[in-house]
């Protein structure tokens, strides 16, 4: 449910026919008007919807919840990307709507606060404005349905007053003034830190806040008032002034800002927040047990890391099963990046780039830093977030063309290969470049379909802002665990 006021937390209250539970308050507000709620609000925030997908990377296979879901349209859209969706929110009737959208999901009535569903159960969850800073406690229990490095994505209202589409927000400050304060309480973690703040004590790591694009379009004052009529806080207002006169003020506002030709449009500035579940700690290292007895090959794999690294990674662990297969690929790896003429700086550049679109924590934290080292930190965690900026036209080539192959190399049509040529690459070294690029990512996908889980290690020797970056995948193991020989 989207911008929800709730009223301050107790137990219950006394209302016309008994008394109602706090948590299913938020019905009077925005289930009232259920219809218009999912047709004229709801569809205003697509753009955040589909932004945020894009940054919890939901595709298929997915196990998405989302938080406080109303009439479904997030939910929707999440299963049109392949997602198994689920959905919980306080009213019945706009759950009624969210299940006539999509009657293949898993969408509940209850309170937030104490989610029906087991622990470890979801790859992500969404909540887009629905915890808000009235309401902490809710994170502890996305943290329990999340599993081990799980994604948490959730917006909320950012810096609204220096918005150049604030006016649209201001008949809810129509409501009584004790209503006012709390909804002001409610939005507190869109300042500087202090969503940060809160999601790391309630257990959630590698925070990361980013920019959501939000607008509010109608047609005319008339749909605009009859939108905010529908919502929450307007319910609210609808209290304090009645509906007539906040139907007939809410249009009348709107008018000073109609277009002519165009529809009425609000920028609203609005704040995403990404966090990760932590990984429970002494966890295995992976899916499998290690050899009861080391080969020779797996033998030695396990000095070379100690030596080069003072530990030996979960992902050689994996390997030691058959060691030759590894060293086969790594063969591999090391040929086309001489046939390629790549340097560190190169392959950490391909590594980050492909890894981090095919949402591997585990290559992305271990190159990054390596990246880190050959550049600099802030080109590490550009390309791990898609940001090419720092990079030169050469390296901006390389990067596009690793997540082109590691998103759908069947996506991929010919003037795509053209800058790696501008570049200076011949034929056969962009035959390498897309070679190691696809041993990497199958790399990747072994270590990550068995359960690798990145070494504590790569905490500490990872830069905080690749640390930061990297929000998506198998969450590192969060304490040393005794090293096997």
């Amino acid at each position: 449910m989207t911008t929800r006021a709730e009223l301050p937390a107790q137990p219950g209250m006394t209302v016309p026919g008994g008394t109602v539970p706090q948590w299913k308050l938020p019905d009077e507000g925005w289930g009232r008007k259920a219809a218009d709620a999912a047709t004229l609000h709801e569809p205003q925030n697509i753009r955040e919807y589909v932004t945020m997908h894009q940054h919890l990377k939901v595709g298929g296979g997915t196990r998405l919840l989302d938080v406080a879901c109303g009439a479904g349209l997030a939910v929707e859209l999440a299963t049109a990307r392949g997602a198994t969706t689920a959905g919980i929110d306080a009213s019945a009737r706009l759950v009624a709507v969210a299940r006539d959208r999509s009657s293949g999901a898993d969408l509940r009535v209850g309170d937030m606060r104490a989610l029906p569903w087991a622990d470890g159960v979801f790859d992500v969850v969404t909540s887009f404005r629905g915890i808000w800073g009235t309401t902490p406690e809710v994170l502890d229990e996305v943290r329990r349905v999340l599993r081990p490095g799980g994604l948490l994505g959730m917006t909320v209202w950012g810096h609204v007053k220096a918005s150049p589409g604030a006016w649209a927000l201001r008949p809810f400050l129509w409501a009584d003034a004790s209503q006012v304060t709390h909804q002001a309480a409610m939005n507190s973690l869109g300042k500087p830190g202090v969503g940060e703040r809160l999601l790391t004590a309630h257990g959630f790591e590698a925070v990361r806040r980013v920019d959501v694009p939000f607008v509010w379009e109608f047609a005319d004052p008339e749909s605009y008032a009859r939108a905010m009529a529908c919502t929450g806080p307007g319910y609210e207002a609808i209290q304090t002034i009645g509906e007539q006169r906040f139907l007939h003020d809410a249009a009348q506002l709107a008018a000073e800002h109609a277009r002519d030709g165009l529809p009425l449009r609000a920028e609203i500035n609005l704040v995403g927040f990404i966090a990760r579940a932590p990984a429970p700690s002494g966890g295995a290292s992976s899916f499998l047990a290690e050899p009861a007895q080391l080969s020779a090959g797996a033998s030695a794999a396990y000095a070379d890391d100690k030596g080069e690294l003072g530990y030996v990674m979960n992902a050689t662990r994996l390997w030691a099963h058959d060691t030759e297969a590894m060293e086969l690929l790594f063969k591999a790896l090391g040929h086309v990046t001489r046939t390629a003429g790549l340097s560190v700086r190169d392959r950490g550049i391909l590594v980050t780039a492909a890894t981090s679109t095919l949402g591997d924590s585990y290559c992305s934290l271990a190159w990054g830093a390596k990246l880190a080292a050959a550049a600099s930190t802030q080109v590490s965690a550009g390309v791990l977030a898609g940001d090419d900026s720092l990079l030169d036209a050469r390296e901006r080539a390389l990067a596009g063309w690793a997540r082109r192959v590691a998103a759908d190399p069947n996506a991929t049509i010919a003037p795509d290969v053209q800058p790696l040529r501008e570049a200076g690459y011949d034929e056969a070294q962009i035959l390498a470049i897309t070679a190691y690029v696809a041993l990497r990512v199958a790399f990747s996908t072994v270590n990550d379909a068995l359960g690798a889980v990145p070494d504590w290690q790569l905490r500490t020797s990872a830069p905080e802002a690749v640390l930061e970056a990297v929000t998506f995948g198998r969450a590192p193991a969060p304490v040393a665990a005794p090293d096997s020989p």
